[in-house]
């Protein structure tokens, strides 16, 4: 699974990297293939769900979590 958010986080340092117009290009390309909708892949969110739900259950996600629940109480 490091293998897989390794390369998710090379892609973004390249993608940040790019010129603001590129990266702007970038997002006009990915709006105009999904039809102007929110661009959703399934076969990558299937895939990527393993790793998130590791990243997001480990312990030292709690700290984040109690501040969260701290920030956005709800009434």
């Amino acid at each position: 699974m490091e293998a897989a958010r390794n390369t998710a986080q090379s892609l973004y340092v390249v993608y940040r990297q790019l010129p603001i117009d590129a990266q702007q290009a970038f997002r006009n390309l990915l709006d105009k293939e999904a039809g102007g909708a929110n661009y959703v892949n399934a076969e990558w969110l299937s895939l990527s769900e393993p790793s998130l739900r590791e990243l997001w259950e480990a312990p030292e996600e709690d700290y984040w979590d109690d501040l969260y629940a701290k920030q956005h109480p709800k009434n």
